[in-house]
């Protein structure tokens, strides 16, 4: 297989953008170089962090999560502006996130969000890093906005939830993108036993809390099917975006793979990345 220089685009999504770290870690495997990243919501959250340094321990944390830790991450609140203060999953996610501006960074990172007063798309491709990926993962009535100045930012999602505009290109790159809000049918991924022995730990302890927690359960039953709509607009303009835009490979997960809060399945997601990565690779001759 050659080895190229790419450029990558990693999309909105939610937790299927979990997926977006194994494919990174299976271009690198493959003796790629990315040299420039772009991403909306949890694709700057990915992007943003791998350029930092640190997504092997981001990736770690994430193992590491069954579905009442992801719900002890949720700080509801009673709100116009969003069910959850985003305040608790941040504090966590800061730790992975280098305190530098993005021009410090050892590759060019952009991030997307969208400016709901002006009704414009906002780019980050400069100044501080954790405010950049802040901004660009408030899912609107979700995650509460961030308000800068006259602006109030929500998700890049909105705007562009598959930033191949944005991305830096250097002469002879590759342009790859990774997009987790694909409608195409979901295939559970072969899990190796040791991971399969984690997921059914991870499934027990869940069950467990759910008879317990059976109202809060329907809460974030409304939360679920809110995102879901959300989703269904990223999926439009997805494919809107990568019709305009010619990708050298784009890496397709399934929208049904998961909500967007099931940080729980990190592990299946994980191996879905990997199986769709292969998948891309072998119908693909440039990279094959």
């Amino acid at each position: 297989m050659p080895a190229h220089n790419i450029a990558l685009v990693l999309s909105s999504g939610g937790a299927r953008g979990v997926a977006h770290i194994a494919v990174i870690e299976e271009l690198l495997r493959d003796g790629h170089r990315i040299t420039s990243v772009a991403g909306s919501s949890m694709g700057a959250v990915v992007s943003g962090i791998y350029a930092g340094g640190h997504l092997t321990q981001y990736k770690e944390w994430l193992q590491e999560l069954d579905y009442w830790d992801v719900f002890n991450l949720l700080d509801f609140s009673i709100s116009s502006q969003g069910f959850v203060k985003g305040e608790k999953v941040f504090k966590k996610i800061d730790h992975f996130i280098p305190k530098v501006n993005i021009e410090e960074l050892p590759i060019p990172f952009v991030a997307v969000a969208a400016d709901v007063v002006h009704k414009k798309q906002v780019v980050f491709d400069h100044g501080n890093l954790k405010a950049a990926i802040r901004a660009s993962v408030s899912i609107p009535t979700i995650l509460h906005p961030i308000k800068t100045n006259d602006s109030l930012l929500v998700d890049g999602g909105v705007v562009n939830p598959v930033p191949v505009d944005l991305v830096r290109r250097h002469p002879g790159d590759k342009l790859v993108v990774v997009d987790v809000n694909a409608n195409i049918p979901y295939q559970k991924p072969h899990l190796p036993a040791k991971e399969r022995s984690l997921i059914n730990e991870l499934k027990q302890r869940y069950f467990k809390w759910r008879k317990k927690e059976k109202k809060k359960q329907d809460e974030l039953g409304i939360f679920d099917l809110m995102t879901r709509s959300f989703e269904f607009t990223q999926e439009t303009l997805s494919n809107l975006m990568l019709e305009h835009y010619k990708p050298d490979l784009i890496v397709r997960i399934s929208r049904e793979a998961a909500n967007t809060m099931d940080f729980h399945k990190t592990l299946e997601i994980l191996a879905l990345g990997r199986e769709a990565y292969r998948e891309a690779i072998r119908q693909n001759d440039d990279f094959s």
